[in-house]
């Protein structure tokens, strides 16, 4: 197969937004952080569907009403491609949490809680900072706390969700407003064996689960949808139930806390990796 890649720097909600408009013709999309403010996509497809997909970019731009970017594009070399994907995705220590994709053969270290997880066409593979952050404050919340009703609000690949059941052994509600997210946290509860533990439904924010309540809630979104949906989070956690918030820069987090203090929830803590921060909030026992 010959192929190409495609690469054009955008800012993030952009690279996102791109990335998932491109993903039915591409054979992978991925973006990355060149600095602040600043990121590069990154398209692979095959070397018969460059200038479609190049065509589709631009009409993205133009209904934005966004400047073309300059799109560096080139043949790749022929190599083992799944060689060298595999290569990008080792497995990953993140908390308690022994992250590996299915073509990892070793036994997990002892005292990890193993999830395989495969990069695939849902965000959340343990890769991104946000997750990351995710993990370890699930972590850190095990050390003293039992849940009985987690929901994994934006579920994406289901990583949360899978964690929050290893962790509590309780069933867990996860929801994404993309279909095939969970389509993917589905499959990856079946490969994990969690399918017992699991339900996926798709909702956009809390418009489909408005009648459930949580003691436990993982959002790892992004800020803006964070803020937006503080309200709703708030009646649908339990008084003295924690949210973890992520998927925001460092300096977002003000506004993301400002935003769910005002809906009575107090801070409790926040990790920082490198530019991303993950917050954990609690909501008043009075609330």
């Amino acid at each position: 197969m010959n192929l190409y890649q495609l690469e054009c720097p955008l800012n993030f909600m952009l690279a996102e937004e791109l990335s998932s408009f491109l993903e039915e013709d591409a054979i992978s999309t991925s973006f990355y952080e060149l600095e602040p403010e600043r990121w590069m996509l990154q398209v692979l497809v095959e070397a018969s569907k460059e200038a479609f997909v190049k065509d589709k970019m631009a009409a993205f731009f133009q209904k934005k009403d966004f400047p073309f970017p300059d799109i560096m594009a080139g043949p790749l070399p022929q190599e083992d491609w799944v060689a060298a994907v595999y290569q990008g995705f080792p497995p990953l220590v993140l908390g308690r949490f022994y992250i590996y994709g299915s073509h990892i053969q070793e036994m997990p270290p002892p005292g990890l809680i193993p999830l395989k997880i495969d990069a695939a066409t849902a965000f959340g593979s343990g890769q991104h900072e946000s997750t990351e952050g995710c993990l370890k404050a699930l972590t850190a919340l095990a050390e003293e706390h039992e849940f009985k009703a987690p929901l994994d609000m934006g579920c994406g690949s289901g990583i949360l969700a899978l964690a929050m059941a290893r962790l509590w052994e309780a069933p867990i509600l996860a929801c994404d407003n993309d279909p095939e997210a969970v389509r993917v946290t589905l499959e990856n509860a079946r490969i994990n064996r969690l399918e017992n533990l699991i339900e996926a439904c798709v909702s956009e924010g809390f418009s489909s689960i408005k009648n459930k309540t949580f003691d436990l809630m993982a959002a790892n979104i992004l800020a803006g949808p964070l803020c937006q949906m503080a309200g709703d989070a708030a009646k649908s956690l339990q008084p003295g139930g924690y949210i973890v918030l992520a998927g925001l820069l460092n300096r977002q987090a003000e506004d993301v806390i400002d935003a769910y203090r005002s809906v009575g929830t107090k801070f409790v803590d926040q990790l920082f990796i490198g530019d991303w921060s993950t917050l954990i909030m609690r909501k008043e026992n009075d609330g």
